[in-house]
């Protein structure tokens, strides 16, 4: 079971019993007592359900916050679907970046902690899972929050991607209409355009279901890419 469907199950079973300790998280996913304390802090970072000293307990519900994050945590057969064609363009030694993307987060929970790799992202959430994983030289593209879309911006941390030469660019879509991919944030777009002149290979990794969906700011046209990953292909 990959970490984020065990996320999914703790927080059913939190919606269902109010709570779960470290030791019955461990007996029902059969995995280690880190593993789980790892899991736990995730969720707890993410307001999902509150730490305490031998679990996870239920939040009130913040419906808003709530929607966003069960949201991210969804992870459907598509985007294991897409996750598994890419993973295997992630080798030792590369240097890569990692979209704002809730396919590209299915992706990056594939990736072995023991991979050596170098990764850039403005992403908050997965700054926290790649805290995890020791081997990886993880790089946070900071500035100011953006909550809705839970990324940072910053003119200057995003111009500092001019020097960067990635190995692979991993890139998600809110919608591909007419040929183009399109996001809803011009900063979110600012740092993707400068990261995917800055890849060698670029990969688009997108469910089917942004076909035809359209949002404000373009990062680009479909020939941009080197391939363009879907669960239908």
């Amino acid at each position: 079971m990959y970490q984020e469907q065990r996320l999914n199950a703790i927080m059913e079973n939190i919606s269902k019993r109010g709570e779960i300790s470290v030791v019955e998280a461990m007996k029902l996913f059969n995995v280690s007592r880190d593993t789980i304390r790892r899991d736990f802090t995730i969720l707890s970072e993410k307001k999902l359900a509150k730490r305490t000293h031998g679990g996870l307990v239920a939040y009130e519900k913040n419906a808003d916050i709530l929607s966003f994050n069960e949201r991210l945590l969804e992870m459907s057969k598509e985007k294991i679907n897409i996750a598994k064609k890419a993973e295997k363009y992630i080798v030792d030694g590369g240097i890569y970046f990692f979209d704002v993307s809730t396919t590209v987060l299915t992706l990056a929970q594939m990736v072995d902690e023991n991979k050596k790799i170098t990764v850039y992202s403005h992403s908050l959430d997965l700054a926290i899972l790649f805290s995890n994983k020791k081997n990886i030289d993880f790089h946070l593209i900071g500035g100011k929050f953006y909550f809705k879309n839970r990324f940072y911006f910053s003119l200057n941390e995003a111009e500092l991607l001019k020097g960067i030469k990635f190995t692979v660019g991993l890139f998600g879509a809110a919608g591909i209409k007419d040929g183009e991919v399109s996001f809803e944030n011009e900063e979110d777009v600012f740092i993707k355009k400068i990261a995917l002149a800055q890849s060698t290979r670029k990969l688009l990794l997108a469910q089917s279901t942004k076909k035809n969906l359209g949002s404000t700011y373009i990062l680009g046209k479909l020939e941009d890419f080197d391939q363009f990953i879907s669960e239908e292909n």
